[in-house]
């Protein structure tokens, strides 16, 4: 009978125990300048992958949605995929993705123009979302951008409501600021907030009002007013969007989308996350950055940073040093390198290129050194642990699972 009491124990206690939740049910929650998922410390590590609802990298194959003027094509799948898996095997718990809320303008955006809805481009949208649950990784999506770029932006309602404003001719026209201002054009962004927030995805069942995978929605990338870095965005219209979001969705955390913390937005009570981005990465700007956040208990998340190294001249910081900061700063929850791409899948043996210089890609051995420094940081950031600079990465096969169970990456349940 002694043999068996192990058994016997393991019976009962199996018996008693309550089922333990699917973490990926549980929301992230903020608690002062801290973030909990399931009672505990959580920081939202990764990269930025804007490609993931609409690209403009890849020339797909004949037959499929093209939008030649701006390059725009919906990622494939298994580009998708396996970009989730490069995530989680870095180390990674989340990813700032641009187009997954950001669509707006072109005949392949999920509004093409007022009124008018292409169910066609939620497809690559539900996939990514439904992809990163499979991974047990978070999302964090801006609403829309301060740019006149080919997943659409401000100028795009801005147009709609009848000023016709190109960012080229007229990024420092006044007029810009009626994005803002102008209620019509407020009431025509919360429209489409409403049509991307409110959409249930059959891969899920479940809204992305509802999805803890979506952990945080930005009221926008890089905002700003008519001069460049100027932070002029009215601390009225953060609160109006910033509540309505959290009005559809009471669990989504709300990060500031101005292009830099501005002093008079810290009040703003439905702010959750304050956020900047750094070329070159910069010490001195950063610690600025934390220490007026933490003065209001808030949390800062460093939402853009060039992992390529700049000349010592240009900053006051290596990647190294910089991720220190990061790593010993209290009220940082996260951090996004800019920015993530793979192969071009089917293509397993191509990687996919984009035009500014800072495409980083997994296993390419161009980019060995900095991704094994970006995965120290990650697995310390996010789970204490502390990995050789020499410690082999984990391989991501290509084409990669559908069920987030490669590279030890099976999900919690």
């Amino acid at each position: 009978m002694k043999s068996f009491l192990p058994v016997l124990c393991l019976l009962a206690a199996s018996a008693t125990a309550a089922p333990r939740a699917d973490i990926r049910d549980v929301p992230v929650t903020r608690e002062g300048s801290t973030l909990l998922l399931d009672g505990k410390p959580w920081k939202a590590v990764g990269a930025n992958v804007y490609w993931l609802g609409l690209d403009e990298n890849v020339t797909p194959a004949s037959g499929e949605p093209y939008y030649a003027p701006l390059k725009a094509s919906y990622p494939t799948k298994g580009r998708t995929t396996e970009i989730m898996a490069v995530v989680k095997a870095m180390g990674g718990t989340a990813i700032r993705a641009h187009t997954l809320g950001v669509s707006t303008g072109n005949p392949l955006s999920l509004v093409p123009a007022p009124g008018q809805v292409n169910k066609q481009a939620f497809e690559p949208i539900d996939w990514a979302v439904w992809q990163a649950r499979e991974y047990g990784l978070r999302l964090l999506i801006p609403l829309t951008d301060n740019f006149d770029y080919y997943h659409g932006g401000k100028y795009n309602f801005l147009r709609w409501a009848g000023f016709n404003l190109t960012q080229t001719k007229d990024s420092t026209n006044p007029l810009v600021m009626q994005f803002y201002t102008n209620e019509t054009i407020v009431g025509a962004f919360k429209d489409y907030i409403r049509t991307l927030i409110t959409h249930v995805n059959p891969y899920t069942n479940l809204s992305y009002a509802d999805d803890p995978t979506i952990f945080a929605y930005e009221t926008g990338n890089e905002l700003c007013g008519p001069v460049w870095g100027d932070m002029n965005v009215p601390a009225r219209w953060v609160r109006e969007i910033g509540g309505f979001v959290k009005q559809l969705a009471p669990k989504k955390l709300i990060v500031d989308g101005t292009y830099g913390v501005n002093k008079t937005h810290l009040s703003v009570e439905e702010v959750d996350i304050f956020s900047d981005h750094y070329y070159p990465v910069s010490i001195g700007k950063l610690r600025a950055d934390v220490d007026l956040v933490n003065s209001v208990n808030k949390t800062y998340f460093a939402g853009e940073y060039t992992w390529v190294k700049s000349a010592p001249a240009a900053t006051d910081a290596d990647l190294a040093s910089w991720f220190k900061v990061l790593e010993q700063s209290p009220a940082v929850i996260g951090d996004a390198l800019w920015s993530l791409f793979g192969h071009n899948v089917p293509d397993c043996k191509t990687f996919v290129e984009h035009s500014d210089g800072l495409t980083l890609q997994y296993v390419n051995p161009a980019h060995a050194t900095q991704i094994q420094l970006i995965r120290q940081h990650f697995m310390k950031a996010s789970q204490e642990l502390s990995i050789a600079a020499n410690a082999p990465l984990p391989q991501v096969p290509c084409p990669a699972s559908t069920s987030g169970t490669e590279t030890g990456t099976r999900r919690n349940r």
